[in-house]
């Protein structure tokens, strides 16, 4: 069992890409997204954790910057997550730690659980393949607004780039224009052009929350991965034709 305490030091890895947590028996765990570090530390610390665990509000984080101190960079965990399942999800998804239990359909409160046992602790020690996100180059950001006119893939909802919002915007997650991975790159999706969709944020959460308790092997005939040709969620059975925008289904 490894405790917070016996860290030495958080930083940029040596040889390969995203960050390093290196404890006092020289062993590192490498972690490939900075927004998961908070995540994993908070498993370390508690053993379980949800989303309201980082959200606004939150007690966890300034906890675990007490007991770190300087060996956490104050510049790689914020005060809170807006997006606060996602630092969990990706630990399992694209960090690879799969043995993290995401406890299907078992929550605190209304967020969804995860739990880190402490004999698996040394697991997080060996080589694991990594799902590298690659966001897509500003030439292909400029194809994709002209290709689907600034709107929601889903859900047909004007975008404008983050930078472009307001504080006071309504709505602002359903205007924040993002680019998702319409097969997602833990399922073997590739970050070239015809992979990629325009979604609004609020849209893009929602699929991710969908993929991440998806057993699916294919995304073929998923409304969320194409909903140029499919009006139901796979995984789900679900139609959610009355959430998507006109367009012609094939």
């Amino acid at each position: 069992m490894i405790r917070l305490e016996d860290i030495q030091k958080i930083g940029k890895h040596a040889s390969e890409p995203g960050y390093s947590i290196e404890f006092s028996d020289g062993r590192s765990v490498h972690i490939t997204k900075r927004r998961t570090i908070i995540a994993l530390l908070i498993l370390l610390k508690e053993g379980e954790a949800t989303e309201s665990d980082i959200a606004q509000g939150n007690t966890k984080i300034n906890e675990i910057r007490e007991i770190l101190g300087p060996k956490l960079p104050s510049s790689y965990v914020q005060d809170y997550y807006g997006d606060a399942n996602k630092p969990f999800s990706e630990l399992w998804n694209e960090e690879g730690f799969s043995f993290i239990d995401n406890l299907k359909g078992e929550r605190r409160g209304r967020s969804q659980k995860y739990v880190l046992n402490p004999a698996d602790h040394e697991k997080l020690f060996g080589k694991i393949r990594k799902a590298y996100r690659k966001a897509p180059a500003a030439s292909v950001v400029a194809e994709m607004s002209v290709k689907y006119g600034r709107t929601c893939n889903l859900c047909g909802s004007t975008l404008v780039d983050r930078k472009g919002l307001k504080k006071a915007d309504f709505s602002k997650d359903r205007r924040r224009e993002v680019f998702d991975h319409r097969v997602p790159v833990e399922k073997g999706g590739d970050s070239g052009e015809s992979n990629y969709q325009a979604l609004c944020f609020y849209c893009n959460k929602s699929k991710w929350q969908v993929c991440n308790i998806c057993e699916e092997e294919q995304c073929d005939g998923c409304a969320l991965a194409y909903p140029e040709t499919s009006k139901v969620v796979k995984p789900t059975g679900e139609d959610i034709e009355d959430r998507m925008s006109a367009r012609e289904v094939e």
